[in-house]
């Protein structure tokens, strides 16, 4: 490996056409596998095809253009949208019935805050005699794997509530409200959110984030109690909404997953264990572009200083094209892998190995809802 890199104008440069298609492909036979073996079960695999065609689309575009934050977001959007569409919409002929509503997916994120009564359950089912091995490691393997080949990644290329903030904070052309001269200053909120939110669900015993905070509840199933306790929850439910949908809206900024999702903070510190990086060249000039551009407030920068990326990057590429002297590049811990020669030789940088890693993932677990949102789209439109 090299030592840190220093500026090179042709960092966002793409691929050739056969370049691209080899990548694509790469990226688009797991992506199938894993859709087939997680939607082929119940469903057409005629759908799961689709939705590999699309991450292997995405690749290609990726790889052609040499542009990972747009093709990333793309990606990502509809994604979010699809899981919308199939767990919280229906079919969209019943999108105004609360019943539809009503049911919700395993969500990852309960798990970050759930977790200190995870491990007081294993303890009591290990005393009881009703410990099962294969249960507790193979889950805790699962996330292990995960958090090592994508980290906080995960929050920019599969999680469907970041694919909602992602998408709408790119609608707006400017900020209405410019939150820069705050924001950093309280960007350790999710951590001492967090860090609440195991402590308190412990006492209770309860899944307080998705019965006080997670704007996908907002149905009456999933409220506790009455009079004030039920208008609390109400308004704090409608508040997490509001900055789910609307933040963004206003300051370009994704608001929810940077100053009110827990498990931000929990893969902002585990994600150290994966080996990808957003680096700053060593003569970057400190003009602060990056610093507007990134939407998870997760870059400092003095003026004329250098870029100081934080923990709570996702690595989401979008301050790679904002900087004038394209000055920021994936790397893994922090340094650079040896420049390959030939037509296919970018395809051995650390942008690739990150994008594949990312995208194969990503397209993996929303097999879990995109091929049937697919199908659900298929049989209101034609019956």
């Amino acid at each position: 490996m090299k030592a840190p890199f220093t500026t090179k104008p042709a960092a966002g440069s793409g691929n050739t056409p056969a370049a691209a298609a080899v990548f694509a492909l790469l990226v688009f036979a797991p992506a199938l596998f894993f859709a087939s073996v997680i939607a082929g079960r119940e469903i057409s695999r005629f759908y799961a095809l689709a939705w590999a065609l699309f991450a292997g689309g995405t690749a290609f575009a990726i790889a052609y253009t040499g542009r990972v934050s747009s093709w990333r977001r793309l990606f990502f959007s509809v994604s979010a949208l699809a899981f919308l569409v199939h767990f919280k919409l229906g079919l969209l002929s019943k999108a105004l019935a609360p019943s539809c509503l009503a049911d919700a997916p395993f969500c990852h994120i309960a798990l970050a805050p759930y977790f200190l009564n995870y491990l007081r359950q294993q303890y009591q089912a290990l005393v009881s005699g009703g410990w099962a091995l294969w249960g507790p490691l193979s889950l805790g393997a699962l996330w292990l794997f995960v958090t090592l080949a994508l980290g906080r990644a995960w929050c920019s290329w599969a999680c469907f509530y970041g694919g909602i903030d992602d998408g709408l904070s790119a609608l707006p052309k400017k900020p209405l409200l410019k939150i820069d001269g705050w924001a950093l200053k309280v960007r350790d909120l999710p951590a001492a959110l967090l860090i609440f939110l195991l402590l308190v669900s412990l006492g209770y015993a309860l899944p307080v984030y998705c019965l006080w905070l997670c704007p996908f509840k907002l149905t009456g199933s999933f409220l506790d109690g009455q009079g004030w306790l039920r208008t609390a929850q109400y308004a704090l439910m409608l508040a997490a909404l509001a900055a789910l949908v609307i933040a963004p809206l206003l300051t370009r900024k994704r608001f929810f997953c940077s100053f009110l999702c827990p498990f931000a903070a929990w893969q902002a510190f585990w994600g150290r264990l994966n080996p990808f990086r957003l680096s700053a060249a060593a003569d970057c000039s400190g003009c602060r572009s990056c610093v507007a551009a990134c939407p998870m407030t997760a870059i400092k920068c003095a003026p004329g200083g250098k870029a100081e990326i934080l923990a709570y990057c996702n690595l989401c590429g979008q301050c790679l094209g904002a900087c004038p002297k394209r000055g920021l590049r994936y790397t893994v811990f922090g340094l650079d892998l040896p420049a390959a020669g030939g037509a296919f030789g970018a395809l051995f940088s650390v942008k690739y190995f990150y994008v594949f890693s990312a995208l194969t993932l990503g397209a993996a677990f929303s097999s879990l809802w995109a091929p049937a949102a697919l199908r659900d789209l298929v049989k209101l439109i034609w019956g």
